[in-house]
């Protein structure tokens, strides 16, 4: 049923058959009236993918004294604090928990969620108000924008991986790109290899001469340009964290999740996330064109042990029973697994504090 209503979403009527990119077919799927993300439940043991708050409260507990240092060394005054794709609202949670005890920072923070899905804020504003934290005021934001004229600090954990992105390669000196060839009327769905014409896109495509793969996201680099200049402008800081690379590794990343397993892009229509790795070098790019400073980039293992989350543990560790002791321990060893999240994740924070 799914697959029939987003397949009619993207193949107009009276037309048998469309082309179209990958690109327009993932946004259907995830973001389309009847997409992944308006209608599906995502995240946890029921949902198709757990992030790191939701593995080990003490990532929470890092973030919150990272942005507390930051704000304490290069604020101390009123900001906004942005979460890009909150989940179950854990991280902030668990942000709030670990600062209570500095309540001037606590004061200073207008705090804005960035979420689409409709279910998901329903479960986020439940576990919110069940934590007995009283802002002044939560918002809910469809799409990130300008509030006010406070500085921002802005936190992004596995959100841009979800952006569609169009595939390019090369083959026999002549460039294609990967698409989606859609028949309607026979409910037929297949990858189909065009090639290329368009001089703009060719031009792009032939500034790297050693790459003969190309995966672009226009609407990740528009997104986050936009988040650039509003720092760049009002001060502030970003935080990403997201599974990605500096140089492409060489093959297509796309990537569709179905109930915790991999499955293949072209099954589970609107029932399944479709992601892919994050260009951070692109970040990087944009964030040094709008005159942003690289404060940080490395693995989310090195972030996470350069910032104390071993201390930390220990620390929990000496007032947990034995059935927490083994949670905990689980959950950091996971989120700092070199053969898991550990090195698979990157960490990038780009700042301007005016």
């Amino acid at each position: 049923m799914h697959k029939d209503k987003i397949l009619k979403e993207v193949v107009k009527k009276k037309v048998k058959s469309k082309i179209i990119s990958i690109e327009k077919f993932t946004e259907a799927c995830l973001y389309g009236k009847f997409g992944y993300y308006n209608n599906s439940n995502v995240i946890g043991k029921k949902g198709d993918f757990i992030t790191s708050p939701e593995i080990s409260q003490l990532f929470g507990d890092i973030i919150g004294l990272f942005i507390l240092y930051h704000w304490k060394i290069n604020l101390k005054k009123k900001f906004n604090f942005y979460e890009l794709g909150p989940g179950k609202g854990t991280l902030l949670i668990d942000l709030l928990n670990i600062t209570k005890k500095f309540n001037e920072f606590q004061k200073s923070m207008n705090i804005y969620l960035i979420e689409k899905n409709i279910k998901l804020i329903k479960v986020q504003k439940s576990n919110i108000l069940s934590f007995n934290y009283k802002p002044k005021k939560i918002s809910w934001l469809k799409n990130f924008s300008k509030k006010n004229q406070y500085p921002n600090i802005i936190f992004a954990n596995e959100f841009f991986d979800c952006f569609p992105v169009r595939q390019f390669f090369k083959k026999n000196q002549t460039w294609y790109e990967k698409m989606i060839e859609i028949k309607y009327n026979e409910s037929s769905i297949k990858f189909k290899d065009v090639i290329i014409n368009d001089k703009k896109t060719l031009k792009q495509l032939n500034q790297d001469k050693n790459s003969e793969i190309f995966e672009i996201s226009n609407s990740r680099d528009k997104y986050f340009d936009k988040i650039c200049k509003h720092i760049s402008k009002l001060g502030g800081m970003i935080i990403v964290i997201d599974y990605g690379y500096k140089k492409h590794p060489g093959y297509f990343t796309l990537q569709s999740v179905y109930n915790n397993k991999k499955t293949n892009v072209l099954d589970n229509i609107g029932k399944q996330d479709i992601t892919s790795l994050v260009d951070f070098n692109k970040l990087i790019d944009l964030g040094k064109k709008n005159n942003l400073t690289i404060e940080h980039f490395s693995s989310q293992r090195e972030f996470l042990l350069n910032n104390g989350i071993k201390e930390r543990e220990n620390r929990v560790l000496k007032v947990a029973n034995n059935k927490q002791r083994i949670m905990i321990q689980k959950g950091v060893k996971r989120i700092i697994d070199k053969k898991d999240m550990g090195n698979l994740f990157k960490v990038l924070v780009l700042s301007k504090w005016n």
